[in-house]
């Protein structure tokens, strides 16, 4: 036990109170379980365990296989986007996954693709439907005519009030086998913007973001 320390106390006596207190915390010493390894250091410990991988089934998780793809379901601003004329999670005629085949004339050049969400807007700029699509790049207009040149960093401002948002890139290799880096984990919430004094559809600005 401590004594209490109060203000005026002599300082003998507060050095006393903390020497005491750093030799019970340092006497509450962490006791490893299995697979758990200790190593102390001058400014604490260091804890490292072994563990099984968890798999995290979050939103627009993908499943490649060959030339397919399937994509757990996930929404933008509530709406489960479709691939083709399916919900992408299925339907009750067809309560499979919908899925979506990858094309090889969508990627460029170097091997490179993405599997978008592609939303339309009212007339309010609010979404009013979403579809998965694969893309050499966001801006391409026809996505089987890629283009050329970059990816833009903003979501792009595509005619008839629509807007892409990529979830997964693909890499082809020469071998012709397809690798998927997630981008996306969680379902999205999608906003438009204008630049001040304008409403030009060409100008406006669209931004994505966790929902």
């Amino acid at each position: 036990m401590f004594d209490d320390v109060h203000p005026g106390d002599p300082i003998p006596k507060l050095a006393a109170f903390w020497n005491n207190l750093k030799a019970a915390v340092a006497a509450r010493r962490l006791l490893p379980g299995v697979g758990v390894r200790l190593r102390e250091m001058p400014f604490g410990t260091i804890i490292n365990f072994d563990a099984d991988a968890a798999v995290w089934d979050h939103p627009w998780r993908i499943a490649l296989n060959g030339k397919e793809a399937t994509l757990r379901r996930g929404l933008v601003d509530g709406i489960e986007p479709k691939i083709g004329e399916r919900l992408m999670s299925g339907d009750k005629k067809n309560p499979d996954p919908a899925k979506l085949t990858i094309a090889s004339s969508r990627f460029t050049k170097d091997g490179q693709s993405l599997i978008c969400v592609e939303i339309e807007c009212d007339e309010h700029w609010n979404t009013k439907s979403a579809k998965l699509v694969q893309v050499a790049r966001l801006s391409d207009i026809n996505p089987d005519n890629p283009g050329d040149g970059t990816t833009p960093l903003l979501p792009p401002a595509l005619s008839g009030r629509k807007t892409r948002y990529p979830l997964v890139q693909l890499r082809q290799k020469e071998s012709g086998d397809i690798t998927a880096f997630q981008i996306a984990y969680f379902s999205l919430r999608h906003i438009a913007l204008f630049p001040s004094g304008t409403t030009d559809e060409k100008r406006v600005r669209h931004f994505f973001f966790p929902g």
